[in-house]
């Protein structure tokens, strides 16, 4: 496959970018009459705005919550989600703040305003249970916050292709800015005009996934975006103590990973897994990407319901 720059990691090429004027895609602002014309789905108004998800079979004993990546909203999730469904357990997603239908709030996007989001959202449905919780790349940093603020409301820990394991510069807090300079610059970039197209690297083989981009540039067009995107990637710190916390608590963690991913590469993370969460167990999936769930859903499926939720 062709090699292609991983999205998550935006905010530390922008000013490397090729400057070329770019349409600007940003013309839809996220208001009441936006949310008006969203049928799918509800909204449920949290401290930093609107959030969108959608929750299945609330009365169930068993739930799980998934937390999307870095840019493509809930919809990632639904082979699994729909798969969650069928067997009748409740089934949570959501999209994070700046992305898909939720609030684009002017404000920092680092692991505690998702972690925060998360807790508020479990609060609002009133879900007082422990819960699964699913993190796809970006959103095992998520998880990895919520889990270590809020061990007693986790059942599973289940890291999908997950960020956080790098290692990064011990910080107590980050706090860093987005200027209208970078804005402007990364919109001018050729990386923004193959944003959508990109999306197809996530794949090992994107022939069965064609039309993926097309649909993610729908969600390009919301303001703020881009400010979401470089807010998030600017304002990362080291989770190794959250983690660390996490594996002295006994949370079950689990692990699912695709054998060729080129955005969270296995080998340059393995060693850090591993030695955060001794217990961990690591399911690596043959002839998947970024998105094993997407491309051996069956496979991912079966792992997860019939070995990790039945038996934890």
């Amino acid at each position: 496959m062709r090699k292609v720059i991983p999205i998550l990691y935006i905010a530390s090429f922008i000013l490397s970018c090729t400057s070329k004027e770019s349409p600007d895609l940003e013309t839809t602002a996220k208001d009441d009459a936006f949310r008006a014309g969203i049928t799918s789905g509800k909204f449920a108004k949290l401290s930093q705005g609107y959030t969108y998800y959608e929750y299945a079979n609330p009365s169930a004993d068993t739930i799980l919550v998934m937390v999307h990546g870095f840019s493509v909203p809930s919809y990632i999730w639904d082979s699994t989600f729909h798969a969650a469904v069928s067997r009748g357990f409740g089934a949570l997603r959501y999209d994070t703040y700046g992305r898909g239908y939720s609030d684009n709030p002017d404000t920092m996007y680092d692991v505690a305003l998702y972690s925060q989001q998360l807790k508020e959202l479990l609060d609002n449905l009133e879900i007082d249970k422990p819960v699964n919780l699913l993190g796809l790349s970006d959103g095992g940093r998520t998880i990895t916050a919520f889990a270590s603020q809020y061990p007693l409301m986790v059942r599973n820990l289940i890291y999908v292709d997950a960020a956080g394991f790098e290692s990064l510069p011990e910080k107590n807090e980050v706090n860093a800015t987005v200027t209208d300079e970078e804005i402007n610059a990364f919109k001018k970039s050729d990386q923004y005009k193959h944003m959508a197209a990109g999306q197809l690297g996530d794949f090992y083989d994107s022939t069965r996934f064609r039309g993926w981009d097309r649909k993610y540039e729908t969600f390009m067009k919301y303001k703020g975006f881009v400010r979401a995107l470089i807010s998030t990637g600017k304002n990362r710190s080291s989770l190794e103590n959250e983690q660390l916390k996490i594996a002295a608590s006994g949370i079950s963690v689990f692990a699912f990973w695709g054998e060729h991913d080129q955005v969270v590469k296995l080998a340059d993370v393995k060693s850090n897994l591993m030695k955060r969460f001794p217990k961990v167990e690591l399911f690596v999936l043959p002839k998947a990407g970024h998105l094993p769930h997407m491309e051996q859903a069956a496979m991912f499926n079966s792992i997860l319901f019939d070995q990790v939720i039945c038996c934890h």
